[in-house]
Parts: structure tokens; sequence; C-alpha cells
């Protein structure tokens, strides 16, 4: 058993690192293709003209690996909390205060809109990747995190637990570095976030509402969205 929990631990630390080897390797790959400049202000550039790119690096830097891992391992998806049960009480819990924040967002005209040009069938590709790499896929990652971490404290029983908190903890200020431009607030604001989502995965099983929920409020998806679609 302890020689499980161990391999449970290298696959964290992994998976941790490969956040942002994944995201910089992937970006860096695209300016390479792209016949850009490999020089930081360059790639800085060229995500800011393009930021829809930035949602590969998502899906490679955040989600793939541990969905990879899981299909190699055969995880049961319920462990994640996919599934039906407990899927109405996610949903009570996780909705109402998503569409709550969506809405008085919206009425202080905190919602970007702002056209990239894109024409069909890229713009739909585009907005439905911006919504699965920030929304679903990021609230994976963080679930799955939550998890395997438990599992290597054997605190998997616990809703405030410690993989919960140390998870959290984490990603939220890791959004100073992987989101500089929103600042320690933006990083603050996502812990605090998180943690909400984060309990209710604990306490209902069910990650589905969290899901939702985050990509509702996650002003990166409206952004993308709106941008691809105008």
């Amino acid at each position: 058993m302890k020689e499980g929990r161990s391999k449970y631990a290298l696959l964290i630390l992994i998976v941790w690192v490969w956040v942002f080897l994944g995201i910089v390797a992937t970006i860096t790959l695209i300016a390479y293709v792209k016949g850009v400049s490999l020089d930081f202000k360059e790639l800085i550039n060229m995500l800011s003209k393009e930021p829809y790119l930035a949602s590969y690096g998502e899906v490679v830097g955040i989600g793939a690996l541990p969905l990879l891992i899981s299909f190699i391992r055969k995880d049961d998806p319920k462990m994640y909390g996919l599934g039906r049960k407990s899927l109405l009480k996610s949903l009570a819990l996780s909705l109402p205060p998503a569409v709550a924040i969506s809405i008085a967002r919206i009425m202080h005209g905190d919602l970007s809109i702002e056209g990239f040009s894109l024409r069909f069938p890229l713009n739909i590709w585009y907005a439905v990747l911006g919504v699965l790499a920030y929304g679903p896929l990021e609230v994976f990652f963080v679930v799955w995190l939550i998890v395997n971490t438990d599992i290597v404290l054997n605190s998997t029983k616990k809703v405030i637990s410690p993989g919960l908190l140390i998870t959290v903890l984490v990603f939220g200020l890791s959004h100073v570095l992987l989101s500089p431009q929103g600042g320690l607030l933006n990083a603050i604001k996502v812990t605090a976030i998180f943690m909400g989502l984060g309990l209710i995965f604990k306490y209902t099983r069910n990650s589905i509402g969290p899901m939702i929920a985050w990509t509702l409020i996650n002003g990166q998806v409206s952004y993308l969205l709106v941008g691809c679609l105008t």
C-alpha cells in the first residue's frame, strides 16, 4: 500500500511540474509553426493578438496529462465525481451562486466584447475549445489532484481534506505566474472560488455542478466565447 501511494505521489508531482512545462512547450511549438520569433516578447505579442491560441496550452498543460493517466490506469470516472449520483445536489449548490456572479458581472459591464475576426469553422472550433479548456477541463484537473492527493494522505473520506486545501491553494496562487495580468487579487479570487467548488465536490462526490459553475464564472471563457463568435 505504501508503495502504491508513492506511485500516486510521483504522478501528482509530475502533473504539477507539467502545468508549467506543458503550457510553455505548447505555446513555443505554436509560435515555431507560425514562424514567430521565440523571443519572450514576441510570444506575448502573439497571444495578445490571438488569445484563443492559449487554449491549446491550457488543454495540454492542465487537462491532458490527468486525463491520460486516468485512461491508462482505467480509473472509474465516479471517483472524480463524473456520474449521476448526487448530480442534482451538486447542481443545486453550484449553479445559483454562479448565475448570480455572472449576472452581476454583466450588469457591471465586466464582460469584454472583442471580436477576433475568425471565420467559420475556426470561430466555432476555438469557441468550443476555449469553453472546454477553461471550464470543465480545468475543474477536472483540480478534482483529479484533490482525489489523488487525498489517496496519498489517506484522507479521501474527509470533506475538508488536506488534498482539497493543498490543491486549491497551490492552484489558485499559481495564477500569479499563469495569469500575471490578473495579479495577486485574481489569484486570491480563483483560490476562493475553487475552495467553494472543491467543498461542493467533496460534499456531494459529484463534480458536474462545479464544472458548469466554473464555466459560467470564468472570465476567460466568456472572453474567448464572445470574441470567437463576433
